[in-house]
């Protein structure tokens, strides 16, 4: 896999590499604007043939989503995560369908749970699993889920609408980042 990343890097400015957990599996971040040509030169010359999964991050700290492409090559049984940085204040990019018909899919979802849009995807705008939402993307980090449910449940005697669920995730969060 190192000379694949060679490769790749001879050809495309590669922002950052990284070696995943497995043996099997690296992690670059390009540039979003070279991101389709990363991604056919990986399908076309590099056996990496299969989209398993795109999906989405929200850094809501530095303004941006994370899109990572994560591909499959049956040849090489390799796994490789090409990721790229968007704007959160005008959240759109391209979409791959052209090279991978089945991220369509997964470019709905992203639409629908973080508001992200793909310039070229037809049925992005199609309801996917929130039927007739109104609300802010429930997936951004600044959806308040309590409030949410409230408005629209109103507001039960429940020890888990009692409890700072948003605390709790934050300090597991900052613990983990410590270690």
């Amino acid at each position: 896999m190192e000379d694949l990343i060679k490769r790749l890097e001879s050809i495309f400015k590669i922002v950052e590499k990284k070696r995943g957990k497995r043996d099997n599996l690296w992690i670059l971040e390009v540039e979003k604007d070279s991101l389709h040509a990363v991604l056919s030169y990986l399908k076309d010359n590099e056996s990496f043939r299969h989209l398993a999964l795109i999906s989405c991050v929200d850094w809501i700290e530095n303004n941006k989503f994370q899109l990572s492409y994560i591909l499959w090559s049956y040849q090489k049984r390799q796994n490789l995560i090409v990721k790229i940085f968007i704007d959160r204040d005008k959240p759109e990019f391209k979409t791959v369908l052209n090279l991978f018909p089945q991220a369509e899919i997964y470019e709905r979802e992203i639409r629908e749970l973080y508001g992200v849009t793909f310039e070229g995807n037809p049925t992005q705008f199609e309801d996917f699993v929130l039927e007739d939402w109104e609300e802010m993307p429930p997936m951004r980090r600044d959806f308040d889920t309590l409030k949410y449910s409230q408005e629209k449940y109103g507001d039960r005697d429940s020890e888990v609408l009692k409890t700072n669920i948003r605390k709790i995730i934050s300090d597991y969060t900052d613990e983990w980042r410590r270690k």
